[in-house]
């Protein structure tokens, strides 16, 4: 029989939400964990092996993808732990737990990448250890991982940007509120966003304002830019506190018919706003299928198969107009188990 660790700590952050709650819950909410001890394995039908996730911090995003790493996991009889820094800056943390997890002669990995240069360095010494390292969500340059598994982050953006610069008839100023400056997919998803608006003369750049995953930040910054701009009629929020920040400024501001808001994920009340209309439309990623994915590969290489360099999972476009459909529903399901049951 398998089992499952999770290490307990510190609170992650203070503007975290454990699913659909308004604004007020969300500010006084620490709901992840961290920690930089590692626990130990017990033997497991298949011969102890300890599979350990890394991601860049103890947000739900990651606890949806934690699900799928523990349900492949158990499938195959693996043993699993996770260790999360105490906010998803702190990639010294992440390098530490990698070593730590070296030192602890775990059988596998599963990695997200804070920076796609700071922890080249780490992951090659656990390949040059024999513990291969399957990096999700955000890449690595170079890719030293054995898999990279996640969405394409440009093109789920540049489809959100599509879709909000039609509903705006492709005039206006467009703002963009991105979670951090460094890991991969955030950049990704900004160039991405950028990209495709190039195809819409009308749409002017507004400026970019950093959340750091904190919904009060995204809020503050959503606030001011609108007061300060207010030909602003399109906001780009690329994660899932983004998101809540900003759809809770624009509803403050009774903006919800003036500002068309597109994000990403649904993880931390956003299906609220989806469904209100404040967020016109989301790209939802797969993280349960992105956890499973990961440890299916790494299965694939302790039986000596090799494996793709790069998965790309399917995103899905949801928006207020489709959110009840089989496909939508099935893809909130991946962040909100419960949804539409």
């Amino acid at each position: 029989m398998s089992w499952t660790t999770r290490i307990p700590g510190r609170a992650v952050r203070t503007a975290l939400v454990c699913g659909s709650v308004g604004l007020a819950s969300i500010t006084l909410a620490a709901c992840g964990s961290s920690s930089k001890s590692t626990a130990g394995a017990s033997t497991g039908k298949s011969g102890g092996k300890t599979i350990e996730f890394i991601p860049t911090s103890a947000i739900p995003y990651f606890n949806s993808e934690y699900t799928g790493i523990k349900a492949a996991a158990k499938k195959d009889g693996y043993n699993t732990v996770e260790q999360a820094p105490s906010s998803d800056a702190d990639f010294a943390d992440q390098v530490s737990m990698v070593r730590t997890a070296i030192s602890n002669h775990v059988a596998g990995i599963v990695l997200v990448p804070f920076s796609p240069t700071a922890l080249v360095d780490s992951v090659k010494e656990a390949e040059a250890a024999h513990i291969p390292v399957i990096a999700t969500d955000s890449t690595l340059s170079p890719m030293v991982a054995k898999s990279f598994v996640a969405v394409n982050d440009a093109q789920a953006a540049e489809a959100v940007a599509r879709y909000a610069a039609k509903t705006v008839h492709g005039h206006g100023e467009y703002d963009i509120v991105d979670y951090n400056l460094s890991t991969s997919s955030g950049i990704a998803r900004r160039n991405g966003f950028q990209a495709a608006m190039k195809a819409f003369p009308g749409m002017k750049y507004a400026g970019i304002q950093i959340s750091d995953e904190v919904v009060q930040t995204a809020l503050s910054e959503t606030t001011t830019a609108l007061e300060r701009n207010p030909k602003i009629n399109v906001i780009f929020a690329a994660d899932d506190s983004s998101a809540v920040g900003v759809a809770e400024a624009v509803d403050r501001l009774h903006d919800q018919h003036k500002v068309t808001v597109v994000g990403f994920d649904a993880d931390l009340g956003e299906v609220k706003y989806i469904k209100s209309g404040t967020i016109a439309a989301s790209a939802l990623q797969a993280p349960v299928t992105m956890g499973t994915t990961a440890v299916n590969s790494l299965h694939s290489i302790f039986a000596g198969k090799s494996v793709s360099k790069t998965q790309t999972l399917a995103y899905h476009l949801v928006t207020s107009k489709d959110l009840s459909s089989p496909s939508s529903v099935a893809a909130v399901k991946q962040y909100v188990p419960g949804y539409g049951n």
